[in-house]
């Protein structure tokens, strides 16, 4: 590793105990915050994510906010807790909801007969940003076990009323002509 000082000096101020360092073998960087009173460092980019990604099926108007929360995560479980809440008022209005209350869209989910496993997945995801936004019983400031099950439940809800659906369309619409029409033939109400 080869570690330099970026020691910036302007007219108007100065910055120092920020380091560079760079790996001689594969050539990444790192900077890191350096305080020389107590030799010790903190690294500031790259930041660590450990959050999972966001399913490729996640509506593109909804990539950005758990993307977000992804990047916060870390530094923020309870900004992180927020934006998936917000992903999940819009992920709503893909589902068959307004995307205006997520509380009155699981309703109406729900009366269309949604598996109650994803009824539960919807308000773990709800109740828990909920909180954040407006704390109650749950203090999310140093909890990001509660917040990463979060993100599962986001990309859960995607898998089972996105993904799913979408890979049997696809293989049912690979089917032979002749076995499709012959199957429309069989589910057409008789007369």
């Amino acid at each position: 590793m080869d570690w330099v000082d970026l020691y910036v000096q302007h007219f108007q101020f100065q910055i120092s105990g920020i380091l560079k360092c760079t790996c001689t073998n594969c050539k990444n960087f790192s900077l890191w915050s350096y305080d020389t009173e107590s030799s010790s460092g903190v690294l500031i980019f790259p930041l660590s994510v450990v959050a999972p990604d966001c399913s490729p099926d996640l509506p593109v108007d909804c990539q950005g906010d758990f993307e977000e929360a992804r990047q916060i995560f870390s530094k923020s479980p309870r900004g992180a807790a927020a934006l998936l809440r917000l992903c999940l008022q819009k992920l709503l209005a893909h589902l068959g909801g307004a995307g205006k209350n997520i509380d009155d869209d699981i309703k109406i989910l729900v009366s269309k007969g949604l598996d109650p496993h994803i009824q539960q997945a919807l308000d773990v995801v709800r109740v828990t940003g909920n909180n954040a936004v407006h704390p109650l019983e749950m203090n999310l400031e140093d909890d990001e076990d509660s917040v990463l099950v979060l993100f599962d439940m986001i990309n859960l809800i995607v898998e089972e009323r996105i993904s799913r659906p979408k890979n049997i369309q696809n293989r049912f619409a690979n089917l032979p002509e002749k076995a499709r029409l012959a199957i429309e033939k069989r589910d057409k109400p008789k007369v």
